[in-house]
């Protein structure tokens, strides 16, 4: 009863509020970011299960979509992949099927995924400079991402923490080879999966946000509330028998993206659709979009800007759609007005509901006809020289004015080029880029200044350290004001000793501030220049803003231990190895404090273990050779001094 007239509150409340902005559909008129009740903070998502009670229909054909089928459990079924199991092929671990072995020069590792009766696992073999295995690790893969169109990629777990394996494969051109980002920097098992990752490919995962990557819940697959917003409040209004005739008005308990403006229909498909180096606005998350919002309230998605404006990347549907005459020309100048007779968006093509593969090439030819038609009132455009009846590309109108291309961020994978246009000779992308001009806010034409500086500073951090970031970042951020942004700036460039006479110039002011990479990016600085006392209350405050992060935690574990207080140290690592037993970084902690205390058996077999996690780790045969020099076993000195030689 409690929770049915908390619902009537809200309905009730929302109800007078919204009223007066949202459309009939006679009139066009804008819509207010509160027109639909579910975009309220108290609205919980009830997943697809509830939603298939009452629309079973659209549940069976949206579960086999591209977005239906984003995110699940490995198993056979779910697996694109095919594992040969050659003879040729190294298998260390017990296997039914194997994929052939992906090296990697750069880094000396070699990768295989394979099958252990029902179970997927994935091996990692660390190779000298001979080829000769040192060392192997492997790891269960309990999920798969990917809808097997493009790819699948593989997470695994460490506890509640995700990570992306180091292998993929990619199905249009049936290879295993490294996951796209990894032939530049092979992180091996401990690329970090995000909710900004997560978000895009599955339904509403729940994070914990004293962590970059613990997850408390992580659904299977893009579902219905992506789209729809989340669905409590419809849930309980349909359940009391509250009813909307919805050809005479809109339900507004749940969002229907064909009763949105242009703009904010968009909004919905590049919030995922729409790749580039997302930049939040201040106070907000990525979980903090639902449907029927404005995304650049929420984030703002910058891309380079080159000359050839021919360069794509993977996930740049969007993006590269609203630069077509054909969108241009067919929708009205006003994408913020809801306007029923809109004429072209992205579900013009798309059905949602409905897998791409069982959308005839007829359809979509329909669509290009509806306008490029000489008996079409509708349209001004001249009809295609050609007859659809004698079409000469086996693809229709796509095949000509889209064609696929390789995209720019992705290996192996061939996509349709969204930007309509008359064909180029030899119906090829101008693979150049051209010279480079600088970052492009994609869903804001004008962006804040201090988000365009954010958006510089993080590009050239996580993706390209070209200069001409840093360079645009330094003109627009001119004062102390922007402080943490500042400091960020100097941070990314490796200028510490000014960073600390920040610090010095602005204490008060930053011991207000609550981003935990502002206090470890200060600790560094300190740490750097040998002022380790002062580094410890700053490591001690991004830990305290993040306690769950095993990173920080690291950070200030190692500076407590130099600073001798040992039992601090101890209790924070011991809390860590309680919930993570695959840190690296742990481990080697744990061990110097074992070291420290002389009990050399468990400082070894700490030590041990994270070389079995990453047979290369310097800092662990480092320990190694000084714990055998302890105990007088000179020889076991030597094989880890041997190893610190080779590595050198």
């Amino acid at each position: 009863m409690r929770r049915i007239i908390t619902f009537t509150t809200i309905v009730s409340a929302l109800c007078i509020f919204s009223c007066q902005f949202f459309q009939t559909d006679s009139t066009p008129v804008a819509t207010d970011t509160l027109a639909f009740w579910n975009h309220h903070d108290t609205v919980g998502y009830v997943g697809m299960s509830e939603c298939k009670t009452c629309h079973s229909n659209v549940h069976e054909t949206f579960i086999h979509t591209g977005m239906g089928k984003s995110f699940g459990e490995a198993t056979l079924a779910k697996s694109s992949a095919q594992f040969p199991l050659s003879s040729n092929q190294i298998l260390v671990f017990k296997g039914d099927k194997a994929s052939p072995v992906i090296k990697d020069p750069k880094t000396l590792r070699w990768y295989q995924a394979f099958w252990s009766n029902d179970s997927l696992f994935i091996a990692e073999h660390t190779v000298n400079k001979k080829e000769i295995i040192i060392g192997s690790r492997k790891e269960y893969i309990p999920y798969i991402i990917g809808s097997g169109q493009h790819t699948n990629s593989h997470f695994w777990q460490d506890g509640n923490y995700l990570y992306q394996a180091p292998l993929t494969y990619y199905t249009q051109k049936g290879i295993w080879d490294l996951p796209p980002g990894f032939d530049v920097n092979n992180s091996g098992f401990s690329r970090k999966i995000d909710v900004e990752c997560m978000s895009c490919h599955n339904a509403m995962p729940s994070v914990n946000k004293q962590s970059k990557n613990l997850f408390e819940k992580i659904p299977l697959g893009i579902d219905c509330e992506r789209c729809h917003g989340p669905g409590e409040l419809h849930v309980n209004l349909k359940k009391q028998g509250i009813l909307v005739d919805t050809s005479k008005e809109a339900d507004r308990s749940i969002v229907n993206p064909k009763r949105l403006s242009y703009q904010r229909q968009v909004d919905i498909c590049q919030r995922c659709h729409l790749q580039g180096n997302n930049v939040l606005k201040p106070g907000k998350h990525f979980e903090d979009f639902r449907p029927g919002m404005k995304l650049s309230d929420v984030f703002e998605v910058y891309m380079p800007n080159y000359e050839n404006k021919d360069y794509f990347v993977m996930a740049g549907h969007s993006d590269r759609f609203q630069q077509s005459q054909c969108f241009i020309q067919s929708n009205p100048k006003n994408t913020e007005v809801y306007d029923k007779n809109i004429n072209f968006t992205c579900i013009s093509c798309h059905n949602p509901h409905v897998s791409v593969k069982e959308t005839r090439i007829q359809s979509f030819n329909n669509t290009c006809n509806g306008c490029h038609n000489e008996n079409s009132n509708k349209s001004k455009f001249k009809s295609c020289k050609l007859s659809l009846n004698k079409q000469i590309n086996p693809k229709g109108c796509v095949g000509c004015h889209m064609p696929g291309s390789g995209a720019e961020d992705i290996p192996h994978v061939m996509v349709h080029d969204h930007k309509i246009q008359r064909p180029k000779s030899n119906n090829n992308i101008d693979a150049s880029k051209g010279s480079l001009l600088g970052l492009n806010a994609v869903n804001n034409k004008n962006p804040q200044r201090e988000d365009l500086v954010k958006g510089y500073i993080s590009y050239f951090e996580k993706f390209d350290s070209k200069a001409i970031y840093i360079e645009k970042a330094t003109e627009m951020l001119n004062s102390q004001n922007d402080l943490e942004l500042l400091i960020h700036l100097k941070f990314v460039q490796h200028q510490f000793k000014e960073i600390v006479k920040l610090q010095s110039e602005n204490k008060d002011k930053l011991k207000s501030s609550t981003d935990a990479w502002t206090q470890y990016r200060i600790a560094k600085s300190l740490d750097d220049q040998k002022d380790l006392l002062t580094a410890l209350t700053y490591y001690k405050k991004s830990h305290e803003l993040m306690p769950l992060d095993l990173d920080f935690g690291c950070e200030y574990a190692n500076a407590l231990i130099r600073a001798k207080k040992i039992p601090e140290a101890e209790k924070l690592l011991k809390n860590q190895l309680s919930r993570a037993q695959k840190h690296t970084l742990t481990w080697i902690n744990w061990g110097s404090i074992h070291f420290l205390n002389n009990k050399f058996a468990e400082a070894k077999k700490a030590f041990n273990t994270a070389l079995s996690l990453d047979p290369m780790n310097k800092t662990a045969h480092l320990f190694l050779s000084e714990l055998y020099d302890r105990v007088g076993d000179i020889e076991k000195k030597q094989v880890h001094l041997k190893f610190l030689g080779q590595a050198n």
